[in-house]
């Protein structure tokens, strides 16, 4: 295990380079408001595509990028938006590829197998990546406002940031955690997204504006106790009886860490490959195989769970985002931009493709100045010893 990021507030986050990097991102595409996307990938997902205002309407919009300098031309006129290159390198990346979930952290971490915090091939070990993954902590109000450390105690902050110093607002955060996790809480979940977020192109005063932000969105899932109790009871005993015949078909080769219940996906690779020792035996094997994936292809309602989308609550939410860029500028900042300058790509990706395609390449394998090196972390754990230590000494972190 090794240590990238050190800290933020009472959280330890961990690095481990140790796994592999196909292990540590995620490829997927957003499908809002579903149940199997909330349950299983979650996080932070960006599928706008931004619209150029009535005026502008008609006029091509292409890129450029030369002597270090990030232009666009709209109808012939040329702008130069201030935009970092730790931030416009990965979404450039991020937008050119068929997939929009740029974070999530529901990885499967069982047996240690792989990361809890995945994230989009473009901000994997960026400093991007490292201020989505923050912004998915929502559910803990009192470490949002912080930001991470390195192992020295000095803020990961880029050029462009070094302004700011985290400050803790009481105000926001009693807002915050009244509206989060006071008494109530009205959701399960959430996932950071822009989905329907109108995000608009203009120009005004000589200066290109990209105006929409992304938005929380809410979901609730109950449970029906009595039917996921049943299922629970009969996948532990399709697991003892696939456990049993396993150790028999494979003698000495069966290990603990071929235990079905960890580890199903390697139990049945070893179970291929030596399917020919006793067929009669693999062939009743596999049919307890076919049980367990019938049990885990069940949709919600045949789990027993019943799921529904907050959009009272998302809406009311959402009202706050200015509140949120208050209590912690760093992140919200870069989400906004990242969020906006993504459906903006997206919209030239689409109307000027081919103008896209040579402005991707100028940018391709560009080194990011002005930014601290930085590997996103794979897992984070909250530190309960210096919660403790740091109330003795009555200091207010969490």
């Amino acid at each position: 295990m090794s240590f990238g990021q050190k800290t933020l507030n009472v959280l330890d986050l961990h690095h481990d380079s140790s796994i592999p990097l196909r292990e540590r991102i995620i490829e997927a595409t957003a499908e809002l408001g579903t149940f199997p996307f909330h349950s299983k990938t979650g996080g932070v997902a960006f599928e706008a595509v931004a619209k150029p205002v009535e005026e502008l309407s008609g006029k091509q919009i292409s890129l450029d990028y030369a002597n270090n300098t990030f232009t666009v031309t709209v109808g012939g006129k040329t702008y130069y938006p201030t935009i970092p290159d730790w931030q416009l390198v990965p979404t450039v990346k991020f937008a050119d590829s068929n997939f929009n979930v740029a974070f999530s952290s529901l990885g499967d971490t069982v047996g240690n197998r792989q990361a809890q915090l995945l994230y989009h091939p473009a901000f994997i070990n960026t400093l991007a990546g490292l201020r989505i993954f923050q912004a998915d902590l929502l559910n803990i109000p009192g470490v949002l406002w912080d930001l991470p450390k390195d192992d020295s105690e000095n803020y990961i902050l880029a050029a462009s940031e070094k302004n700011y110093i985290p400050t803790k607002d009481t105000v926001l955060n009693g807002w915050l955690y009244d509206a989060l996790c006071g008494e109530g809480r009205p959701f399960s979940s959430y996932i950071l997204t822009d989905r329907d977020a109108d995000i608009a192109i203009e120009t005004e005063d000589g200066y290109l504006r990209l105006s929409g932000n992304p938005y929380y969105f809410f979901t609730k899932s109950n449970i029906e106790k009595q039917v996921m109790d049943s299922l629970i009871t009969k996948v532990q005993a399709d697991c003892e009886t696939l456990e049993d015949n396993a150790k028999v078909l494979l003698g000495n080769e069966y290990s603990q860490d071929l235990n079905p219940r960890i580890n199903l996906s390697g139990l049945r690779r070893k179970i291929e490959e030596n399917k020919d020792k006793a067929p009669s035996l693999y062939y009743k094997i596999k049919s307890v195989i076919a049980e367990l994936d019938s049990v885990y292809m069940l949709n919600e309602k045949k789990l027993g769970i019943e799921f529904k989308t907050l959009d009272a609550f998302t809406a009311s939410f959402g009202r706050r985002w200015t509140m949120l860029k208050r209590y912690n500028p760093a992140v919200y900042s870069a989400l906004e931009d990242i969020s906006q300058w993504t459906a903006f790509f997206r919209y030239v990706k689409l109307t000027n493709p081919e103008n896209w395609q040579k402005f991707v390449r100028k940018t391709d394998g560009r080194k990011v100045s002005n930014s601290p090196s930085v590997q996103t972390p794979t897992s984070f754990e909250i530190d309960y010893i210096r919660i403790f230590k740091d109330r003795v000494k009555r200091q207010e972190i969490y």
